[in-house]
């Protein structure tokens, strides 16, 4: 039977940080579109940093720094897109269809250049990069949607989503234990845990969309947005065992990297995106 000191000894520094991190995403959020947008490429980068230590460890400063910016091929080739690449609108009565291909043709090549920076530059880790780093490139690009389509609400619920699940499923583990979820990846993460994380996720989907009529499918996108969060933190634990290391950095006093505490949300946010653009296709 596993010691309760040491079993709870991870919750001050994980109620001290979410609390100082909470704090930190409302003043962004409340700063308007473009302060959040600047607010979540800033956390992107340090992410990315964090990334390239991870899939090569010892690298190189100069080639990590060069990973650490890959995100802005991103932007610019959305910039270049929407612009035409000339500047010169497109024509009034083709204009939604042309933006929206621009648009996709722009996050492509981004997420393409991205890639092929981590592929080209990395010596060892390349097909982790080339599976992480789009994840949290579309994730971050939804935080960013999210903001201008559905406001502070929609990004809250979402952020709900996540924090439900990862705080049930934190003390269901503990409480009930029982067998691990994936114990060569993860071996604190166990069943009781992810399926807690699952109910709570669900019945707070069925609570927000009840008044839509919605109560089934929120409940079950909540499910789903939560399993996804469970797979990045799985995904993340991965990696990290795989370079040798506890934290993605020290970068959070106590409490490991922006990696180590937002796998679970870029995870969840990048398949709300997917989500999103398909639901966008389907009804265009």
């Amino acid at each position: 039977m596993p010691d309760k000191a040491s079993a709870w000894g991870d919750l001050s520094a994980r109620l001290i940080s979410a609390v100082v991190m909470l704090a930190v995403v409302a003043l962004a959020l409340m700063s308007g579109s473009l302060g959040w947008s600047l607010f979540v490429l800033a956390v992107t980068l340090v992410m990315f940093w964090e990334l390239a230590a991870l899939c090569e460890p010892g690298i190189a400063t100069v080639r990590r720094i060069s990973l650490t910016f890959a995100p802005l091929l991103l932007p610019a080739a959305l910039a270049v897109a929407l612009t035409g690449g000339l500047g010169v609108p497109p024509p009034q009565e083709a204009e939604t269809g042309l933006m929206a291909g621009r648009v996709l043709a722009g996050a492509a090549a981004g997420l393409g250049l991205a890639v092929l920076a981590g592929v080209v530059n990395l010596r060892s880790g390349r097909w982790i990069w080339a599976g992480y780093a789009p994840m949290v490139l579309i994730g971050a690009l939804f935080l960013v949607y999210a903001l201008r389509e559905f406001g502070v609400v929609g990004v809250a619920i979402l952020v709900a989503i996540v924090a439900i699940s990862d705080i049930l499923g934190y003390f269901a583990g503990r409480l009930l234990g029982g067998p691990k979820f994936w114990p060569r990846v993860s071996p604190k993460k166990t069943w009781s845990g992810t399926v807690a994380g699952w109910i709570g996720a669900g019945l707070f989907g069925a609570l927000v969309f009840a008044g839509q009529g919605a109560a089934l499918p929120g409940a079950a996108a909540a499910i789903g947005l939560a399993f996804a969060g469970q797979m990045g933190d799985i995904a993340e634990s991965a990696i990290k065992r795989r370079a040798g290391v506890k934290d993605a950095s020290a970068l959070i006093p106590g409490h490991g990297g922006f990696l180590d505490r937002l796998d679970a949300l870029v995870a969840a946010a990048a398949l709300a995106g997917i989500l999103t653009f398909i639901h966008l296709v389907w009804i265009a």
